[in-house]
């Protein structure tokens, strides 16, 4: 068990590292189209940004372009480090969906208590290194994830928002496993200071939740109730 949460761990930072290495290169040098100039100056500037506003966000891409900014006097230098703050959170966001994939393998082939084979434990990590690398090159993820705008960052918080909600499923029903859960509303409340999207893993949560708690409990009494005659 700890050799595949070792595995595990690693495969998730191996997927963060391929892709912020191909993001980080392949982001725009500066400034691009849409709303990526007016984020871009509201970050350097912490000025108001079109509603509903995206606070997180800007005080985020305040540092990065803060570090942009001491490092050179080009200005462009400025917004590629904010359009780099996009290509680490689309990073990060595949690591979660690795890690959120194996756990759903992980469940499907031996369930919350069971162990792994090997040859099953290569397939989950696989499953994860497929998913993940997957997230971060698709065409719509891609698109975000060169460009200093809201979306790459909002995407991130869903995946993490899935992932401990996915985290809080795999675990045992026990009062000190549902600090995961209250993480994941803590992550959508964070989220909302960016873009609304992580809203949409509330129904998700909610399939989640009455999977592991109400229906368990409705199946237990079911089969505790004893046979009439």
């Amino acid at each position: 068990m700890n050799a595949f949460k070792t595995l595990n761990n690693l495969t998730g930072w191996l997927v963060f590292a391929v892709a912020a290495l191909v993001l980080g290169a392949a982001a725009e040098p500066t400034g691009s189209l849409w709303d990526c100039g007016e984020f871009i100056a509201g970050a350097y500037k912490l000025q108001v940004v079109h509603p509903p506003g995206a606070p997180i966000f800007l005080l985020v891409g305040r540092l990065f372009a803060w570090v942009g900014d001491m490092l050179s006097d080009d200005p462009t230098v400025i917004a590629y480090s904010v359009n780099l703050l996009s290509a680490l959170s689309t990073a990060f966001g595949a690591m979660f969906i690795c890690w959120s994939a194996t756990i759903l393998a992980r469940l499907m082939l031996a369930g919350r208590e069971g162990e792994l084979s090997q040859g099953q434990s290569i397939a989950v990590l696989g499953a994860g290194l497929v998913a993940g690398l997957c997230m971060a090159f698709a065409t719509s993820v891609w698109f975000s994830a060169a460009e200093g705008e809201v979306y790459a960052m909002s995407t991130f918080f869903t995946c993490l928002t899935l992932w401990a909600t996915l985290k809080w499923y795999q675990l045992p029903d026990t009062a000190d496993a549902d600090r995961w859960l209250v993480f994941a509303f803590y992550s959508i409340a964070l989220s909302i200071g960016v873009h609304l999207l992580s809203l949409l893993t509330l129904p998700a949560l909610a399939m989640f939740y009455y999977f592991k708690k109400l229906r368990s409990r409705q199946f237990s009494m079911h089969c505790w109730r004893p046979a009439s005659g």
